[in-house]
C-alpha cells in the first residue's frame, strides 16, 4: 500500500515536471497556451477597448464611470456578462492590446494539492514568458504604458487617502511643484471662487519634518483659487488660438529633425540565429526528458539560451520597427496638429472645456504655474499675479507671462 502511494507520487511529480517543460518550451517559441482569444479581436471588441483606453487616458474617467457607460451602451464583456470596475482595469492592464504576449500569469505551486496563485517570476521552472511584436496590436505601447502609470498613480493617490474624482473640472489633476502631493478643494465647497490647497500642508502644515516612517512631510506652497485655474486656461488656450499655424508648423519640423535616414538592417540572419537558439532549447528539453542531461544542465544550458535570444530579439524588434516607430511618432504628431486646429473655435471661457483639455497642472510657488494640456506634446508655465479691483473687495488674476515649456 505504501509503495502504491509512493508511485502515485513520484507519478504525479514526473507528469507535472513533464507538463511544465512542454508549456515553457510552447510559451517560448511565442504559440499561446491559452485557447480563447482575448476581447478585443472582433472588429466590434476592438472598437471598446479602443474607447476603454481613450476614456480612460484623455477623457479622464476613472474605471467605475467606464463600465457604467458601457453598460448604459447595452455593451457586454467576453463572457456575456455586465461591465465591472474590476473588467475594465484587466483590459487597461493587459499587454496583449499592444502586441506583446505574456504567458503563464499563474502557475500551480504544488503538484498534490494543485494550488494556483500568480507567477511574479520566482519559480525557475514556470517563468513568467513575454514575446513582445507576437500581433498585431489594437492600441500602442506608448498608450498602454501611460495607461498604466496613470493607474498606478490614481492606486497610490487611493492609498493615500486622495480617491480620484471628477467632482470639478480639476479634480485630481492639480499638483504641488514642491512636495508631489494633489491639491484639494478647501473651505466652502459650494463657494463660487473656491480655494485649493496642497493636501500635504492641509494635513501637516507649514514645517517640513521627517515623521516616524522616513517620510517627508509639511509644505509651505500656498494656497491658490478657481479663478487663477479659469484665468490661466483661458490664457493659454487664447495663446493657442493666435499661435496655431506656428505651433503645428513648428511640431511637424521637429519630428522631422529626430527622423533621420536610417537604412534597413537586414534581419535575417538575426532571425535564424533565434530559431537555432530555440531549437537547440527543445532539444535540451528533450534530452532531459529522456534523462540523457541533469535537470541541473538543463537549466544552465537553458539560461544561456534565453540571455542570447533576448540580446538578439532586442536588435531584431529595433531593426524592424525603425519605420514603424517614425509612422507611429508622425500619427502622433498629426493628432496633436488636429487637435491645435480645432482650438480655433472653441468657447475659451467654458469650464466643460478647460476640463477636456487640461491633463495636470503644478504650482510651482506663488504667482508660478505649469500647465500640460491633452492637445500639444509641451506644457506652458505662467507667471501671474492678483490684482485688487478697485472699490471691490476682489481681485482679479493678472497674467505676466507665459512660453512654452519643453
Amino acid at each position: 500500500m505504501l509503495k502504491c502511494y509512493f508511485d502515485c507520487e513520484w507519478y504525479a511529480k514526473n507528469t507535472s515536471r513533464k507538463i511544465k517543460a512542454v508549456f515553457k518550451a510552447k510559451g517560448q517559441s511565442g504559440k499561446p497556451l491559452s485557447v480563447r482569444p482575448p476581447y478585443g479581436y472582433k472588429k466590434s471588441e476592438a472598437e471598446v477597448v479602443k474607447r476603454i483606453f481613450h476614456m480612460y487616458l484623455h477623457e479622464g474617467k476613472g474605471t467605475t464611470r467606464i463600465a457604467s457607460e458601457l453598460n448604459a451602451d447595452g455593451l457586454y464583456t467576453v463572457r456575456g456578462k455586465i461591465w465591472r470596475q474590476d473588467a475594465v482595469i484587466r483590459i487597461l492592464k493587459n499587454d496583449k492590446y499592444c502586441g506583446n504576449l505574456t504567458q503563464w500569469k499563474h502557475y500551480c505551486t504544488d503538484y498534490l494539492t494543485k494550488k494556483v496563485k500568480p507567477n511574479h517570476n520566482e519559480d525557475p521552472d514556470a517563468p513568467l514568458i513575454t514575446v513582445r511584436n507576437h500581433h498585431e496590436p489594437i492600441i500602442s505601447e506608448e498608450e498602454f504604458n501611460a495607461a498604466n502609470a496613470l493607474l498606478m498613480k490614481r492606486g497610490e493617490n487611493a492609498r493615500e487617502g486622495r480617491k480620484y474624482s471628477q467632482h470639478y473640472w480639476y479634480s485630481s489633476r492639480i499638483y504641488c511643484g514642491k512636495c508631489g502631493w494633489a491639491f484639494g478643494v478647501t473651505g466652502q465647497k459650494d463657494n463660487k471662487n473656491r480655494c485649493l490647497r496642497c493636501v500635504n500642508r492641509s494635513k501637516y502644515g507649514t514645517e517640513k519634518r521627517v515623521d516616524s516612517y522616513g517620510n517627508e512631510t509639511g509644505c509651505d506652497n500656498p494656497f491658490i483659487s478657481e479663478n487663477m485655474l479659469k484665468a490661466c486656461m483661458k490664457h493659454i488656450l487664447e495663446h493657442i488660438q493666435s499661435q496655431r499655424s506656428e505651433i503645428a508648423d513648428e511640431l511637424l519640423s521637429d519630428i522631422m529633425l529626430m527622423q533621420q535616414n536610417t537604412p534597413a538592417a537586414n534581419t535575417k540572419p538575426l532571425q535564424d540565429k533565434i530559431d537555432s537558439l530555440v531549437s537547440k532549447k527543445h532539444k535540451a528539453i528533450d534530452m532531459m526528458l529522456e534523462d540523457l542531461i541533469s535537470k541541473d544542465d538543463l537549466k544552465k544550458q537553458v539560461e544561456m539560451y534565453d540571455v542570447e535570444i533576448e540580446r538578439l530579439t532586442a536588435e531584431l524588434t529595433a531593426s524592424k520597427n525603425i519605420d514603424a516607430l517614425h509612422q507611429s511618432q508622425l500619427e502622433c504628431i498629426r493628432s496633436f496638429i488636429e487637435q491645435v486646429n480645432r482650438t480655433d473655435s472653441i468657447d475659451t471661457d467654458s469650464t466643460e472645456i478647460y476640463g477636456e483639455m487640461l491633463e495636470k497642472a503644478v504650482i510651482c510657488g506663488e504667482g508660478s504655474a505649469d500647465f500640460y494640456l491633452t492637445c500639444v506634446p509641451f506644457g506652458f508655465h505662467i507667471d501671474y499675479h492678483m490684482k485688487i479691483i478697485p472699490k471691490t473687495q476682489r481681485f482679479a488674476v493678472v497674467i505676466d507671462n507665459c512660453e512654452a515649456k519643453i
